[in-house]
């Protein structure tokens, strides 16, 4: 297993938040902004999950790839915090309330079965490798971005790759069966989905009021378009659901390395 170790950046955003940063689009704007709001919230949530049942994992090489996966998810929390801050600073929106839906679920995902709370944080980090996998692949998504904030985007985007199986090891470790992590998969999917996602963009959209048909127009090429949202990640999506499955079936390593080089994120 390759170390895992975290980029301690600290990115120097301002004013291009205030605007449609993304390529002048509103809905790939709101749509990235609106997965940043989740992420200080959730990043704790996947911090703590994994930490709840690291006393169930003997193997030395996996205990440091869960030092380098809690390390690496702490500075996400960190930069996506003061991302959205700013973000809700310059926009008007309500951080609060956009806040509200993740910040209460990680609260009661907290209460429930340990294992299951593990469960949700494996479906999770699963979505956000195939969305990251996805990012690097079709940069068309953030190639038109304001170059600072693409930036904090393919930093992330990397760094999920690189621990992408930490917490499914840990829940295998701790006793986890295929069957609960596909009712975790299926519940978050629809939570990021609908809880999330679309709670967020209609906060958003009821704020900024962009041209209603320029903006559906928008969402129809970013989420249904060939290498959009939808198609382009839904074939790495699916794989979870198969029997046996593990991440690193899915191998990224030569997109990694190539990200890596690129976008200047070797250590």
């Amino acid at each position: 297993m390759t170390p895992i170790k975290p980029r301690d950046l600290r990115f120097e955003l301002g004013s291009e938040l205030a605007a449609e940063w993304n390529g002048d689009d509103w809905f790939q704007t709101a749509f990235f902004n609106s997965m940043s709001i989740l992420f200080p919230y959730g990043e704790k949530s996947f911090i703590d999950s994994v930490k709840a049942h690291e006393k169930c994992v003997s193997d030395e090489e996996l205990r440091d790839a869960v030092r380098g996966f809690m390390a690496q998810e702490y500075v996400h929390r960190r930069e996506h915090q003061r991302f959205n801050e700013l973000l809700c600073q310059l926009k008007g929106y309500d951080l609060d309330y956009l806040e509200g839906a993740i910040r209460g679920d990680a609260k009661t995902l907290k209460d429930m079965d340990p294992l299951f709370w593990l469960a949700t944080t494996v479906a999770y980090e699963h979505l956000t490798a195939t969305i990251a996998g996805q990012l690097l692949r079709q940069d068309g998504w953030i190639r038109n971005a304001s170059p600072e904030v693409a930036q904090v985007w393919r930093w992330h985007a990397v760094e999920e790759i690189e621990h992408k199986s930490v917490a499914f090891d840990v829940y295998k470790a701790a006793g986890g069966t295929q069957g609960m992590l596909r009712k975790a998969m299926i519940l978050m999917s629809w939570e990021f989905l609908v809880r999330y996602q679309l709670r967020s963009l209609v906060h958003m959209y009821r704020r900024d009021k962009p041209p209603f048909w320029r903006t559906l127009g928008q969402a129809f090429r970013f989420l249904f378009a060939r290498g959009g949202f939808v198609r382009g990640n839904w074939s790495h999506y699916w794989k979870f659901f198969r029997k046996g499955f593990h991440p690193n079936d899915i191998d990224d390593t030569a997109l990694l390395n190539r990200a890596v080089e690129v976008y200047g994120l070797a250590h």
